[in-house]
């Protein structure tokens, strides 16, 4: 192989109707008008955001501010989570029963009995009733801001035209190559021999290439990389930043049809041929326009959530009760 090797906010915010066993907190972490939300669940959804942007504790200074971070932001999600299924209720807006049903039984299906789903229950602070409830609010806040996604208006030809005239850098595909490779592998802890000896092993496969053989049937023949021996060592389309730097290099160099000197890498030695070169160029609107209609249709569904939650939070009674400092991280994750 030649390639070089935060869950959306809302997406978690809406589908967290469950949290990892934490043991007991007694106490509320945050008052939103008339509802108060324990710290035992404020705890437990905190842990599966940290986790959701693969961050585990441990005992590192310089781990304090992201954890504080984290906790400010998780904190966030769950006020807005709160605001989001009080605006539902006030509008009457009700999740599908069966839906709840489903979603509560996808938490149950992954323990062994009632009794180990109970006590997981009871670990993150809920009952059987009240974690129905839970799920059944969290669905409707996801209906209330669904409805608030779909009230955007359409996407105008100007709006598109717009966006297009503003972004020609984005959207212009940047200079790419198409190339076939033979590679001849290091050997594991090789000698400075051994990797002389591999170079020599291949001139004789580069003379063939440029005496004019197939260097499609070469590759199969000799290449030791197995994600393009049997495509003839075709690489496919690439651009910048997609392949290791001195393969990368060699291959931008070339013109089509030439066959490169042998390359080293960290893999091994190559030999190239440039098979394809394409330009940069600018994306015609024409074959873009759908898709950025799409696309901007969804940023201005997204700001209309953003400028819902940020007029309900504005709105609201909102009390923080407990300190979101860094040293309250002592769980495991």
């Amino acid at each position: 192989m030649i390639r070089r090797a935060r869950l959306p906010a809302l997406a978690l915010l809406l589908a967290a109707t469950g949290v990892h066993a934490q043991g007991y907190y007694p106490g509320d972490a945050v008052r939103v008008n008339d509802a108060t939300i324990s710290y035992q669940r404020f705890q437990g959804f905190y842990v599966e955001y940290r986790n959701s942007k693969g961050v585990q504790v441990g005992a590192r200074g310089d781990q304090l501010e992201l954890m504080k971070e984290l906790r400010e932001e998780a904190m966030d999600l769950v006020i807005e989570q709160e605001l989001a299924a009080q605006a539902a209720e006030k509008e009457g807006i009700e999740a599908d029963p069966a839906e709840v049903d489903k979603q509560v039984e996808e938490l149950r299906s992954v323990f062994d009995t009632d009794a180990q789903f109970g006590m997981k229950l009871e670990a993150d602070g809920f009952t059987a009733e009240s974690y129905r409830r839970h799920v059944e609010r969290m669905a409707a806040a996801k209906l209330y801001l669904d409805r608030v996604r779909m009230d955007v208006a359409d996407v105008s030809d100007a709006e598109v035209e717009k966006f297009y005239a503003e972004n020609e850098r984005r959207l212009t595909l940047p200079l790419q190559v198409r190339v076939r490779h033979i590679l001849l592998r290091w050997k594991p802890l090789g000698t400075q021999d051994d990797r002389a000896a591999l170079r020599e092993q291949m001139e004789p496969i580069l003379e063939r290439a440029r005496a004019g053989e197939n260097f499609a049937a070469l590759a199969k023949e000799f290449s030791e990389d197995t994600s393009t021996r049997s495509v003839g060592g075709d690489t496919g389309l690439f651009g910048p930043g997609t392949m290791v730097p001195a393969f990368e290099k060699a291959a931008y160099s070339l013109q089509v049809g030439e066959i490169s000197e042998p390359v080293s890498t960290e893999f091994g030695i190559h030999i190239l041929k440039l098979e394809e070169r394409q330009e940069a160029r600018l994306l015609p609107l024409d074959e873009v326009r759908e898709q950025l209609r799409d696309y901007v249709r969804e940023q201005k569904m997204a700001a209309a959530v953003r400028e819902k939650l940020d007029e309900l939070r504005a709105a609201a009674n909102v009390e923080v009760l407990i300190p979101l400092s860094a040293s309250n991280d002592k769980e495991t994750p």
